[in-house]
């Protein structure tokens, strides 16, 4: 488990390709419920330093969206 997660960190490290990332995530869900108690309990150790690189690379990646429409300014008329 260890080694996995270690490799799903690496994966992480690139926020503009996720793909690679996402397919690691989905194989380890498909094998929770065969993992054993340690397994689980190293995950749910990791699980909070993921997300936070997770949502990194989601700011990275799209922070520029929330800025856009301070940017743009639309207005509407009537």
């Amino acid at each position: 488990m260890k080694e996995r997660l270690r490799r799903l960190e690496e994966l992480l490290s690139d926020p503009f390709n996720p793909e690679k990332a996402l397919s690691e995530l989905q194989q380890l869900l498909e094998e929770l419920p065969k993992l054993g108690r340690e397994d689980l309990e190293e995950l749910q150790k990791e699980l909070p330093k993921l997300r936070a690189i997770a949502e990194k690379n989601f700011t990275i990646a799209l922070g520029w969206l929330e800025e856009l429409p301070k940017r743009l300014k639309f207005e509407r008329r009537v």
